[in-house]
């Protein structure tokens, strides 16, 4: 009873939750009897910290804590708990993330073709499933890419056959129809054969010139033109995605993906809005907007710089550049990813999704307007190129100080690895995937060169090299809990084995890599990501020491409470 009196934050603690301002006084809270691992490198532990309002007045000792706080602090005892600083994610669709928590969603969970259809029957049934006649499941694990002739044989016959059956790739670049939904969206033989070249690569095809129903990336528009209509649901999935990332602590991210420059309404960057102006955002959020690089940077610049005045209205939003993609994913059958060799199945290296040229003019002019630069990029050579065009942008503007983002960088050259800390640039880095499985193993080393293969995921070769690591999540593509992610990162263990034991990265520096270090890639990291006098009052309580358990251990963390500016937003039932 004691433990929860004191971590759960009762009335007679007085300290606040999220309906309880108290906190808000003139008179500090001291919260001591605590091990604190702080985020802040130059004084990485402390037994204690206060706050006032929405601050962090001081951290260290107990005894040097009451001298900053005064006489009438009051004193909330931890029973010796482990708090660690509010997580950061660097690269979470989370609005998306929310959205799909509301319909029809496999969470990119294993599961066998009849599991499909178990999981389809069950969701046609209750309707969560149905998009007007449409049946669609979200979150599909991309394993299931290899299996396309069982799905045809389940859902091309018996009591789907005349159901139109939509399943999306939990990557979001791959999804699967099955005959029904090929043939209201004209996708066939001849479909196929009016095709340039370089778009049937988008189109999965079987015995030389029949479409088989998977189609990725752009191809998808073949059958999004004839998907009903769906009312979305924003404030809702704002709601949910707040929900979903405080109940893993996390308190601030970057949203890779709002939206398009060319979008006359963009009802991402409204929803964010919407909660900034009714008081119920209650997370720290840089947005990035997607753009077109080989478009004209001035145009784009232009209208960013409009969106900005419309909706950076608080410091806790706001957009600060662009997304950009540099090619697509690695596995079979998708291959979209731009590698410097060609793949083993089709002697193509993947496309480049920009003209190298025009990126890097693209790059110096956002640079130079103060805008950041985020970059989708996973092959070799997509890496290379985009880090040729950041390199443009230094030689031609020197050292902005803003710190541009490389983000996914599934394989890297290993003369690549240096030039991120020499250009000044973050890796954002979903480590969740660095493992033995399906995705890493089945579905990519077959059909990708070995020198390239041996260099998946370079994570530990990164940060030797004196890269800057972003923890992210790509959440809803993979779960959004930081604890499975730094699990994967410091032992690299799937289904399959370990995943190039090297590549481990320690636990400590994944702690950094979601909290101060995820804050530079928002260009927050004077306000936030550590526990440190000025900072805003975001932490979290585990229910266990993260800094001592075993692996194992720790990947099943669960987190107590979390903080956001002094308030408790979130507290485990």
């Amino acid at each position: 009873m004691k433990y929860f009196l004191s971590i759960l934050f009762s009335i007679q603690s007085l300290l606040i939750n999220a309906q309880q301002p108290d906190l808000l006084n003139s008179h500090a809270k001291i919260i001591f009897n605590a091990k604190i691992f702080t985020g802040n490198k130059a004084q990485p532990y402390a037994e204690a910290v206060a706050i006032v309002g929405d601050k962090i007045i001081a951290v260290g000792t107990l005894i040097k804590v009451k001298k900053s706080a005064g006489p009438k602090a009051v004193l909330v005892d931890m029973d010796g708990r482990l708090i660690l600083p509010g997580f950061i994610d660097s690269h979470t669709h989370s609005l998306w993330g929310g959205l799909e928590l509301m319909y029809a969603n496999l969470y990119d969970s294993v599961r066998s073709v009849n599991e499909i259809a178990e999981y389809a029957r069950k969701v046609r049934d209750d309707k969560t499933g149905m998009v007007g006649n449409f049946l669609v499941i979200e979150g599909i694990n991309i394993g299931t890419w290899s299996l396309i002739k069982e799905l045809a044989g389940t859902f091309d016959s018996g009591e789907f056959a005349s159901l139109p059956v939509v399943l999306n790739g939990s990557d979001g670049h791959t999804h699967w129809g099955n005959n029904a939904v090929m043939k209201l969206a004209g996708l066939d033989r001849n479909f196929l054969h009016a095709l340039p070249e370089d778009r049937r690569k988008y189109y999965g095809i079987d015995n030389g010139d029949e479409p088989n129903g998977f189609v990725a990336d752009s191809g998808f528009v073949t059958y999004k033109t004839v998907i009903p209509g769906q009312h979305w649901n924003w404030e809702k999935a704002g709601e949910k995605a707040l929900e979903y990332s405080h109940s893993y602590g996390i308190t601030a991210w970057l949203d890779p993906s709002l939206g398009d420059i060319k979008d006359s309404v963009n009802h991402l960057l409204d929803e964010y809005l919407y909660l900034v102006r009714h008081h119920q955002l209650t997370a720290h959020i840089a947005a990035v907007v997607v753009a077109d690089a080989d478009a004209d940077p001035a145009m784009q610049i232009n209208v960013l710089k409009s969106l900005q005045a419309k909706y950076n209205t608080t410091k806790d939003f706001k957009i600060i550049g662009f997304k950009i993609f540099a090619d697509g994913v690695v596995e079979f059958p998708t291959q979209t990813a731009a590698l410097s060799q060609p793949y083993s199945n089709t002697g193509n290296k993947g496309p480049l999704m920009f003209d190298a040229k025009k990126f890097g003019q693209f790059v110096t002019a956002a640079d130079k307007s103060g805008l950041l630069v985020h970059v989708h990029a996973i092959g070799d050579r997509a890496v290379t190129e985009t880090l040729n065009g950041f390199e443009i942008a230094r030689h031609a503007n020197g050292n902005s100080g803003i710190s541009h983002t490389v983000t996914h960088l599934q394989f890297v050259m290993p003369s690549d690895i240096p030039r991120f800390k020499k250009l000044g640039l973050l890796a954002s880095v979903q480590l969740m995937w660095a493992l033995g499985d399906i995705t890493t193993i089945d579905i990519v080393k077959p059909y990708v060169a070995p020198e390239i293969y041996k260099w998946q995921y370079p994570a530990r070769s990164l940060l030797n090299a004196g890269a800057v690591l972003c923890g992210a999540s790509d959440w809803p593509v993979s779960s959004g809990n930081p604890f499975e992610a730094i699990y994967e990162a410091e032992t690299r263990k799937g289904r399959l084995g370990v995943l190039d034991s090297t590549q481990c990265v320690p636990r400590v520096d994944m702690l950094y890599a979601y909290t101060i270090n995820a804050a530079k890639s928002l260009q927050m990291e004077k306000y936030i990501g550590s526990i440190a006098p000025g900072k805003s009052a975001d932490m979290i309580l585990v229910d266990r020491d993260v800094l001592l358990v075993s692996p194992e251990v720790m990947h099943n963390t669960k987190v107590l409470w979390t903080m956001f500016k002094g308030k408790v937003v979130y507290k485990k039932n």
